[in-house]
């Protein structure tokens, strides 16, 4: 997988990025100005300090938040929509999709009405995770590539 640079992101990339030395990954919906929408599961992480930048605090739910935050140290990655199923089978699992994209301000919108109306559910490793979140906001499916894995 290739990183991505900051400056090269638009507004309704679903990116990624690596966890847990890349046993899994993080998925989200960038919005501009380094802003991502995404859900996040359980943190053990409740007690830090609010983000300067953004004023997050690690919680469940779905959350704006800073590129920063969102990363946290790690890799950045732009998660790809409409490849040919030989490079589904041959890519890690959890970085791309063989489906259609919706129209840009379609994904950003969808994302917000999520965010808004809190309306996804709540946060599930195994059957509405980050991914999930992502993909819908991309598609309106719902679907998580890397639960094959796990499941």
């Amino acid at each position: 997988m290739k990183t991505v640079r900051i400056d090269a992101l638009r507004p309704r990339d679903h990116i990624f990025s690596d966890k847990k030395s890349r046993l899994y990954f993080h998925h989200g919906i960038y919005v501009g100005d380094q802003m991502v929408i995404h859900l996040m599961g359980p943190s053990k992480t409740y007690n830090l300090k609010p983000c300067e930048r953004c004023g997050f605090t690690p919680q469940a739910g779905i959350f704006k938040t800073c590129l920063d935050c969102f990363l946290n140290v790690y890799s950045l990655y732009r998660y790809e929509y409409d490849v040919s199923y030989l490079k589904l089978v041959f890519k890690r699992s959890g970085s791309c999709s063989i489906w259609d994209c919706r129209p840009a301000n379609q994904v950003v919108e969808t994302a917000y009405r999520l965010l808004k109306d809190k309306s996804f559910g709540s946060y599930n490793f195994s059957f509405n995770n980050c991914e999930d979140f992502a993909v819908y906001c991309k598609t309106g499916m719902a679907m998580s590539n890397q639960r094959v894995i796990w499941v």
